[in-house]
């Protein structure tokens, strides 16, 4: 009989959809059992339950554990269906459980999904070692490991790595639940003799990850230590409204068309000294083309500042008393204009760009934004608009490169032109690879993975930013072209739906926010929300691993990086006991390192 099986624990009492009620058996005297030397503990949230259907064993999670998880149509009746002679009225309804089937069985072979639906009466079982050996036997050769099964005892807990790129995933969780070290975990696993063609791109906002596969990875930074590169974003390959708000800010529709156009003028000059010369009729104001911003700024800035003689058409600009030099910023003098109607008059129809020029200026002269208008020599434009390097090389030496990370160190951009600079740097790579489908670099061919940290600053949900416009571009479309995503977050609930919505895969760790854990919630795949109530108790360094990529939904211990991140807590204790404080003159090496605006 069922009753002695030692691991039966109840009936099927209803089935809705995926979502399974199940009355506990009365007679069970704990839930702690002893099956083959082994201890199991029944009715754990997360816990793997099975329901023999003939030849099939159907898998199914708990979600739910009590009272709440009740029938409410069976609920007035319970006093009746559960009496029994040994037991006190007052316990009499808390014994049962709803579960989410996830996954069947036939013989030795596990298949996500299910072909059938148990029935009222079918009997319930807790799952043995058997019975998860068999559940995660399915992983394969591609297989990332990143753990263990925290319910087992040295079952590996393993991602499918073409589910993890293709189909996108999320990693979230509180301020030191994790995050930052299992990154690093995948890091290293992608980067192993496994892998000798991988290609991963991580945009880095704090400089986290550079030791992690030193030898496997090359890292770009702005301000590059030894053995670095140069992190350079050409200024000319932004989109025309981006370059706009960085560059001159907010200015009128006419005023921004006439800047537009002229600004796609300068590109088709430009782009007929390119080495291969593109279609001139395509080119736009958006397309990637150098062109001189000094020399853009020039011309504004003297339209503003010409001064008149004549009238009507007769009118003709005064004589330059002080040539100026574009390449200097530095703008032509004229005769001043005199007050009412003495020659010269002033210009009758300025623009009114004096704030956005003197802005624009400011920006070409600040050092902290030389990464962007003064990259190097090989990308900076002439006033002509040639250049010694096309994009083609600077995307090569990003992500064409023997070395399977490329680490892009953004900790030292400017907070407020962050986002656009990110923006231009995944759309940079990602436009190159969409151009590139067919090609052996195509992302079809060989596939690139975007992990983006701190990703609630770059998709902020409900804003319209440079970031975020390609970041969801990726995340809905990224797929067909061979380009995963990867968003690792502490603040979900700042994050946009639609992408989190685009990740097939949720890591989710220690989370304590409501409003997180709702996102969470809203985001699980397979109708098992129910348990990001398991969240905020998961110890540091465990999480729920939910989606295509982890065909099981599955609580798993992660295990260690081999190189700490940068991320981990300060030991107080035995910073604050040793007896010789810092020498306090480093201060004025921290002011000088704040005023340069880069740590030495």
């Amino acid at each position: 009989m069922a009753s002695s099986d030692p691991t039966f624990v109840g009936q099927v009492a209803s089935v809705v959809g995926g979502t399974v009620r199940v009355r506990l058996r009365r007679d069970m005297p704990t839930t702690l059992v002893l099956v083959e030397g082994e201890s199991y503990r029944v009715g754990q949230i997360g816990g793997f339950f099975r329901m023999p259907i003939g030849y099939t064993q159907l898998y199914a999670v708990c979600s739910q554990v009590g009272a709440d998880a009740v029938p409410g149509a069976v609920a007035e009746a319970m006093p009746v269906l559960e009496r029994d002679q040994a037991m006190d009225d007052s316990l009499a309804g808390y014994r049962w459980m709803t579960v989410v089937l996830f996954g069947e069985s036939v013989g030795k072979t596990f298949e996500r999904g299910v072909g059938q639906y148990p029935t009222v009466g079918d009997e319930v079982h807790f799952v043995t070692k058997s019975d998860l050996e068999i559940i995660y036997s399915s992983s394969t050769d591609n297989a990332l490991k990143v753990g263990t099964i925290a319910s087992s005892n040295g079952i590996p807990a393993q991602l499918d790595l073409n589910k993890l790129v293709s189909r996108h995933s999320a990693i979230v969780g509180s301020t030191g639940a994790g995050k930052s070290n299992l990154v690093s975990v995948l890091l290293e696993a992608l980067s192993s003799e496994q892998f000798p063609s991988a290609r991963v791109l991580v945009i880095d906002p704090h400089g986290e990850y550079s030791a992690v596969a030193r030898d496997k990875s090359k890292v770009f930074r702005i301000n590059p230590a030894e053995g670095e590169s140069r992190l350079i974003v050409p200024f000319w390959a932004l989109p025309f409204d981006e370059l706009l708000a960085i560059t001159f800010g907010g200015m009128s529709p006419s005023n921004e068309a006439a800047v537009r156009d002229r600004v796609q003028e300068l590109k088709r000059a430009a782009a007929l000294k390119l080495k291969k010369v593109p279609l001139i009729e395509s080119i736009t104001a958006d397309s990637p083309i150098p062109f001189s911003l000094h020399q853009l700024w020039f011309e504004l800035d003297d339209f503003e500042r010409q001064t008149f003689r004549g009238t009507g058409t007769a009118r003709v600009a005064t004589k330059i008393v002080t040539p100026g030099d574009a390449s200097t910023l530095s703008s032509n003098v004229y005769e001043p204009y005199r007050p009412g109607s003495q020659e010269p008059y002033k210009n009758p129809s300025p623009r009114g760009l004096s704030k956005q020029l003197e802005l624009t200026r400011s920006r070409l002269t600040d050092s902290r934004y030389s990464f962007l208008f003064n990259p190097s020599a090989e990308y900076t434009p002439t006033l002509e608009g040639q250049v010694q390097s096309d994009l083609d090389g600077l995307i090569a030496s990003w992500i064409g490169h023997e070395s399977t990370l490329t680490l892009l160190d953004v900790s030292d951009i400017p907070s407020e032109v962050a986002s656009d600079v990110v923006g231009l740097l995944v759309r940079i790579v990602y436009d190159s690879l969409f151009w590139a489908a067919g090609l052996a670099i195509g992302g079809r061919r060989q596939p690139l993975l975007i992990v983006l940290d701190e990703a609630h600053r770059f998709l902020p949900d409900g804003k319209d930013t440079s970031s975020h416009r390609i970041l969801t571009r990726v995340a809905k479309e990224g797929r067909k072209y061979g380009v995963g995503l990867m968003i690792v977050t502490q603040r979900p609930s700042e994050i946009d739906g639609t992408v989190l919505s685009q990740c097939g895969t949720m890591i989710s760790l220690r989370t304590t926010s409501p409003k997180d854990r709702e996102r969470v919630s809203a985001s699980f795949p397979d109708d098992l929300g129910s348990l990001v109530d398991l969240l905020p108790s998961l110890r540091t360094g465990e999480g729920l691993f939910v989606g295509e990529a982890m065909h099981v939904p599955s609580r798993v211990r992660i295990r260690h990086s081999s190189v700490p991140t940068q991320s981990g807590d300060p030991d107080t204790k035995v910073r604050w006991t040793q007896a010789v404080r810092p020498d306090p003159k480093l201060y004025s090496t921290a002011l000088r390192n704040w005023r340069n605006q880069r740590k030495d």
